[in-house]
């Protein structure tokens, strides 16, 4: 496989792009959470400039929408204001959580860059800051530099740099690093502008670590602990953050694909989703990012907006604890749950009929989809199932959390009466903040089924996988552990082609259905909306949008 950047003299031609191209675990946890209760794309639009039907009932496309067609020369000065979800508290990708689109990974990647970047067009990842990135056998990869690459305090960004900000990144546990620990097994500079990577067996999607925390290099000399400084060989810099309230970011004049067109990138958290669209349609915000309002989105379509959706498989699901002394320690009280959950009404009740409702782990749109369906809807078993687990001593009831807003009390209070039309009896907790949730289900694990995501990108589906599945992962919320589970996620990450990974997927779901780790309800779109003076926005993986090129127009 090889990964090789073909522009000329290795630096970006300034060229008019109208609509852009085709630690903290609270912060990851934060992201599930918040983006149920208001992605990151493989395919391209329907052409029409609309969010275009896929298979499910109220589905859109992923890919851009409204595409511009006008034309021009590049405007440069100004700032871009970009409403985000969530502000990093720190610019350290080993210690922000995940560094994803929309809750840190933006801001990450305009002040790091990344190593590699996603082409949602093609679904490849093809180089960014890296010269290029190849293999003969996917387990020896070789990563070439830029030769004269400077970190924005003009210190070299060689081998031995990425090498260690590779070290730095693991040694934090950064938000991938169990599946970097698992698949390397060294990565090593072998030359000034060289490093090697050797895995344990072969990873043809490896490209996809580098597009993300491992991806953002650190300097050596950003320091630790209250002393550290975010340094890296991004377009940006960060000039000053306002927790709770922006982070402001400069133009690095040194970067190495030359000067970017914006003097600065302000970047503000709102409240929530609704206020992001609010705040684009009266002009307050040059691009906003709206996450999981399936009738919000398809408005701000409707309304013209350019922009880049997204979709996030298993983005709203009802998480099932799966540990011992839970109710759902019992597989027939899991498969019950599922069994007695409709997506189709839940999503007619909180969204009107217009989200992606499915209990597909990867949605029909996925390129990842295989031919097998999720846990289907079977009221039925489920009551036959509940009563022998009642029969053996189990009471019925369950703990439900969920977070106390308009839309998640809505699917609360459908998946409540679906549970108890079968027979449970479903205690109600709605917490009255996202940190309440990330507390009691996520850290505590005090509940027996909470109402979040799963979050499997369809950029990184790996690392959803592993993340989400994998027995000994951090991030396995559900407490699920199986074997043979195990073993179908390193299969799966052994997959070359699409064909043979959906395959593979096809086995994951028919294992998922017989053993029900969770519940997923429905997929979660995302739309990253801007004015139609903006131009040059870059999606990347997890749907980080990359800012170098963005510049704006006067109209």
């Amino acid at each position: 496989m090889e990964s090789t950047d073909h522009r000329a003299g290795g630096r970006r031609r300034r060229r008019v792009r109208t609509a852009g191209r085709a630690g903290l675990a609270v912060l990851a946890a934060a992201v599930l959470v918040t983006g149920c209760a208001s992605s990151d794309g493989g395919g391209s639009g329907d052409g029409t400039g609309n969010a275009a039907p896929s298979g499910e009932s109220g589905a859109f496309t992923q890919g851009l929408v409204n595409v511009q067609s006008q034309e021009g020369d590049v405007v440069r000065g100004g700032t871009l204001t970009f409403g985000v979800q969530a502000l990093a508290p720190v610019l350290d990708p080993g210690k922000q959580g995940a560094s994803r689109g929309g809750t840190g990974g933006d801001a990450a990647a305009a002040v790091y860059d990344v190593l590699m970047k996603y082409d949602p067009d093609s679904g490849e990842f093809t180089p960014q800051l890296a010269e290029s990135l190849t293999s003969d056998d996917d387990v020896t990869w070789t990563l070439k530099l830029r030769d004269g690459v400077k970190f924005s305090d003009g210190t070299p960004m060689d081998a031995q740099a990425v090498a260690a900000s590779f070290d730095r990144y693991t040694e934090q546990n950064g938000a991938d690093a169990g599946l970097w620990k698992q698949t390397v097994e060294s990565a090593t500079a072998t030359d000034p502008l060289t490093v090697t990577i050797t895995l344990t067996a072969p990873w043809h999607r490896f490209p996809s670590m580098l597009a993300l925390g491992y991806g953002m290099i650190v300097a050596p000399t950003a320091g630790s602990g209250d002393a550290f400084k975010p340094i890296g060989a991004g377009p940006f810099t960060e000039q000053e953050f306002r927790p709770g309230e922006a982070r402001v970011l400069k133009a690095n004049p040194d970067y190495w694909g030359g000067p970017p067109p914006l003097d600065t990138v302000r970047m503000v958290a709102l409240n929530g989703p609704q206020e992001n669209v609010d705040s684009l349609k009266s002009g307050g915000l040059d691009l906003a990012y709206i996450r999981g309002l399936a009738p919000a989105i398809k408005d701000v379509v409707d309304a013209g907006f350019p922009g880049y959706v997204g979709i996030l498989n298993s983005g709203s699901a009802e998480i099932i604890n799966n540990r011992e002394g839970r109710a759902g320690a019992d597989v027939r009280v899991r498969k019950a749950i599922a069994m007695a959950l409709n997506p189709e009404q839940i999503g007619q009740r909180a969204e009107k009929g217009e989200g992606i409702p499915t209990s597909d782990i990867f949605a029909k749109s996925s390129r990842w989809h295989p031919d097998v369906p999720g846990v289907a809807f079977d009221p039925d078993q489920a009551k036959k199932l509940l009563d022998e687990a009642k029969a053996d001593g189990y009471d019925g009831t369950l703990d439900y959390v969920f977070l106390n807003e308009p839309k998640d009390h809505a699917i609360a209070l459908a998946v409540q009466a679906l549970l108890q039309k079968v027979g449970f009896t479903v205690n109600m907790h709605g917490a009255t903040s996202a940190a309440d949730i990330i507390t009691g289900v996520y850290v505590q694990h005090d509940f027996d089924i909470a109402h979040a995501g799963l979050g499997f990108y369809e950029s990184i589906p790996d690392l959803g996988l592993q993340g989400v599945l994998q027995s000994d992962s951090p991030s396995n919320t559900a407490g699920y552990a199986d074997p043979q589970m195990d073993a179908l996620i390193a299969k799966f990450r052994s997959t070359a082609s699409e064909d043979d990974a959906r395959a593979v997927m096809g086995e994951i779901q028919k294992h998922w259905n017989a053993t029900v780790p969770s519940a997923p309800i429905g997929a979660l779109p995302s739309l990253w909306a801007w004015q139609k003076n903006v131009h040059g926005v870059e999606p990347s993986a997890t749907g980080i949008m990359l800012l170098g090129e963005a510049w704006k127009s006067g109209s």
